[in-house]
């Protein structure tokens, strides 16, 4: 009969005093005055690309450890432990709060890097977008920077894509010692060049890549 869940039911009456509650939400509608309840988020275990973030994850076992911890202090407050009790508690909250403030630390670091990353895959996309609409322009002012680096050159090859080439082939206006050729291999856009003094590569995505690996330097 004790495994009963009814077993430890009380029967009231009329004239015991039951606070209401509302089915559903189960709020307490009678106002408190002495005792201050402290809201708690609830952390969510988002997926992302199909899978939980481990850093929300740890973020929400980090909440329910905080959590003990404020309650801990609340016993103390509360007079509820004495003498040393009450000091290995502090001394145990305080390491606590270190650790745990130390995380958050690097918790906010590892945010801002995928931030930071998720902005630069976006402008990825965004260059890309651009250079398809403006590729033989964009190649054009490549191959004359370019041009500038290797004056004294003898030799000259410009590789260019097939669409750019069919457009520059006629508007540029070329040394007989430069030679232009359409590649599949350099993106719209893009230019490289094989010289006697060296080669240069200056198709957009060698761009982008050097800019994450200074990137990556710096994070």
């Amino acid at each position: 009969m004790a495994d009963n869940v009814y077993s430890s039911a009380k029967v009231i009456s009329k004239n015991d005093n039951i606070q209401k509650y509302e089915l559903g939400n189960f709020i307490n509608t009678q106002p408190e005055t002495n005792n201050i309840t402290n809201s708690t988020a609830i952390l969510d275990d988002r997926e992302i690309n199909g899978r939980t973030d481990p850093l929300l994850v740890e973020v929400r076992n980090l909440s329910s450890k905080l959590n003990e911890i404020a309650q801990k202090v609340t016993n103390i407050e509360n007079d509820g432990v004495k003498g040393r009790d009450i000091d290995a508690q502090v001394v145990q909250a305080i390491r606590d709060l270190k650790h745990y403030a130390a995380f958050f630390e690097q918790a906010t670091f590892q945010m801002e890097t995928k931030l930071l990353k998720t902005s630069i895959a976006i402008a990825q996309k965004v260059i890309s977008i651009e250079v398809g609409e403006n590729s033989a322009k964009i190649a054009k002012q490549t191959i004359s920077h370019l041009l500038e680096k290797i004056k004294t050159a003898s030799k000259i090859q410009i590789h260019l894509n097939p669409k750019d080439y069919e457009i520059l082939k006629s508007q540029l206006n070329l040394e007989p010692f430069i030679e232009l050729h359409k590649d599949a291999n350099v993106v719209a856009g893009g230019v490289v060049i094989a010289s006697d003094l060296g080669n240069f590569d200056g198709n957009i995505e060698a761009k982008v890549a050097s800019m994450l690996e200074s990137l990556d330097l710096v994070i």
